[in-house]
């Protein structure tokens, strides 16, 4: 299983949320640079890079994601705010591996299945965030009133073959990934799953492998230190 790790970030700074609210964040000291050398060099697969003013129309950090790109020896996706096939190809341009697609995949198909069409389902990883089991949209604060594994047969169809599934509720609150779901959308679909949202330990890992997740994004475990990805890439990579 492959294990991303993830730099959020927000004003410059790599941060943590607890249920993806901005107001409950974590500011790390370390600069995002020194996290992206810190997790390659502990053995990442990958950084999943998440641009979280842009993802709540409150700014932007594309210079520091860039930079990480640039200094990056392992695969790089970057997400939050990509709303557009014009800023797909941008990031792709600038170097990044995959590109994360969240609202615009709701809120405008047409234009989401056009960067798959420009680039290629590899290079585009579609996110299906989800709060009671229902999409949520727009930094997590809009609910598009569609079940998570209704709303993964839908992506499927229109051409994504990669899925990042967030559970939101979760999300920074140490109480475990959400494994049944991840087992449900592997029975339900043939995409491949990257699993985000309440990782604690080894153990959780695991758990989402035997599930059938292709991949997990970790964030808080990491910083906190209850993963270690040398640990962690022995047992489950």
């Amino acid at each position: 299983m492959e294990l991303w790790a993830a730099i959020d970030l927000m004003g410059g700074s790599a941060v943590t949320l607890i249920q993806g609210r901005a107001k409950e964040k974590t500011v790390w000291d370390e600069s995002p640079l020194r996290f992206a050398e810190r997790w390659q060099e502990e053995g990442a697969y990958g950084l999943h890079v998440v641009d979280l003013d842009a993802a709540f129309g409150t700014g932007s950090n594309a210079e520091v994601a860039r930079k990480i790109i640039k200094v990056s020896r392992v695969p790089v996706q970057v997400g939050g705010g990509i709303r557009s096939a014009e800023a797909a190809d941008a990031w792709l341009g600038d170097g990044a591996s995959r590109v994360v697609v969240g609202t615009l995949a709701f809120s405008d198909p047409g234009e989401a299945r056009s960067i798959v069409g420009a680039h290629g389902p590899e290079k585009v990883i579609v996110a299906a965030d989800y709060r009671d089991g229902m999409i949520v949209t727009r930094g997590w604060k809009e609910s598009q009133g569609i079940p998570i594994v209704a709303a993964a047969k839908r992506l499927e169809v229109q051409g994504f073959r990669n899925l990042l599934t967030t559970a939101v509720g979760r999300d920074g609150m140490k109480s475990g990934p959400d494994v049944a779901t991840v087992r449900e959308l592997s029975v339900a679909t043939r995409m491949k799953i990257t699993a985000s949202g309440g990782i604690r330990d080894i153990s959780d890992l695991l758990d989402l492998k035997q599930a059938g997740a292709a991949a997990a994004i970790i964030g808080r475990a990491l910083y906190e230190e209850t993963v270690r990805l040398g640990d962690a890439k022995g047992r489950v990579a």
